[in-house]
């Protein structure tokens, strides 16, 4: 239990903060997604209301804005696995005790498995769009996936709505838009951002 709690509120905290950055970081280079996150955040929660947990599963288009985020820059740039017998995976063979390290970075940058992979997209995430299995995992898979995500998710969704319910933001120069891998990604230089109140509250 005490474990569980440490990963879930020390080991999600950088995480956390980097893909809220990297969410930012975007968004100030795509103002056509911003307009269509505010009307989207305007007509679910409004202009003073606090976000309710039924009002997340209505931001769709959010959640598909930041699942576009997660694959260009997933939480860690890889997972690793250890093979306890041989394995035989389309004619390929994998002896056992070998370590094997799958790259979440570079499989969310394939053309393989994503049409136009770098370009920032996040209607690719949309209900009707159909992706390969497997190519897709920032949070690993299977019973040792990250026990945090769907906390993880729901934080940011929230810290996102409110972010984009109460300011206007642009980037403040230079921004290098460089990637640091210091066991989690994060960029390189931080991300600085000039704030604008959307609205004026009088309370």
């Amino acid at each position: 239990m005490v474990d569980n709690f440490v990963t879930f509120f020390v080991a999600g905290h950088e995480t956390t903060a980097n893909l809220l950055s990297f969410t930012i970081m975007e968004l100030a280079r795509h103002p056509e997604i911003v307009t269509k996150l505010q009307a989207e955040v305007d007509e679910v929660i409004g202009v003073k209301r606090d976000v309710a947990y039924e009002d997340l599963r209505k931001l769709k288009y959010l959640s598909q804005v930041l699942k576009e985020i997660l694959r260009l820059y997933p939480p860690i740039a890889g997972v690793m696995r250890w093979t306890e017998k041989k394995n035989v995976i389309e004619g390929i063979d994998i002896p056992a005790n070998t370590t094997l390290f799958f790259s979440t970075y570079l499989m969310g940058r394939m053309e393989r498995y994503f049409k136009d992979a770098l370009t920032f997209d996040p209607d690719r995430f949309s209900k009707d769009k159909s992706r390969p299995y497997f190519s897709y995992f920032p949070f690993s898979l299977g019973p040792r996936s990250c026990i945090g995500q769907l906390f993880a998710q729901m934080e940011v969704k929230v810290l996102m709505a409110k972010f984009l319910q109460r300011f206007e933001f642009e980037l403040a120069p230079p921004q290098s838009f460089k990637i640091l891998d210091m066991g989690t990604l994060r960029p390189l230089d931080g991300v600085t951002c000039r704030l604008k109140p959307r609205h004026q509250f009088n309370f």
